[in-house]
């Protein structure tokens, strides 16, 4: 089984509460469930196929719930040099809207290029390793 980095890392990226992401391993393709479509195709019976738990046909990317930005922003912040950057962001990931303020001050640091660059090599990690724990190779 192959599937293509990219489109692991775009489905992890577009996750949201109402959108769940699936790999065929039949097909080899990323499958995109969102408001009873697959792909934007109308195919109740395959959603129901994969509601029901047909595991080994259709293997779930991470969700929104599973890729946890939270800990990855706390992670980049205590991998920078200790220092004024380093307290600044670790007062902002603190308390109600976190993300938010997260990324306004790393814009005013100029350390935005930075934090993405982080973020991206943390997505990538995840899904090496759901495609190394499914027996999926990856594809460049």
């Amino acid at each position: 089984m192959k599937v293509k980095l990219q489109d692991v890392l775009e489905a992890m990226s577009f996750t949201n509460p109402e959108t769940e992401y699936y790999y065929s391993t039949e097909t080899e393709e990323v499958l995109m469930i969102f408001d009873g479509m697959v792909n934007g195709d109308d195919d109740p019976e395959l959603i129901e196929e994969i509601e029901d738990g047909f595991i080994e046909d259709y293997i779930p990317l991470p969700g929104q719930y599973d890729i946890d930005e939270y800990s990855m922003m706390e992670n980049f912040v205590y991998e920078l040099p200790e220092g004024k950057a380093q307290d600044e962001l670790e007062n902002v990931i603190r308390g109600r809207g976190a993300y938010r303020k997260f990324k306004d001050k790393l814009y005013n640091l100029g350390l935005e290029q930075k934090w993405y660059k982080y973020r991206d090599d943390a997505y990538e990690k995840v899904a090496r390793e759901l495609s190394e724990r499914n027996n999926i190779e990856i594809v460049e």
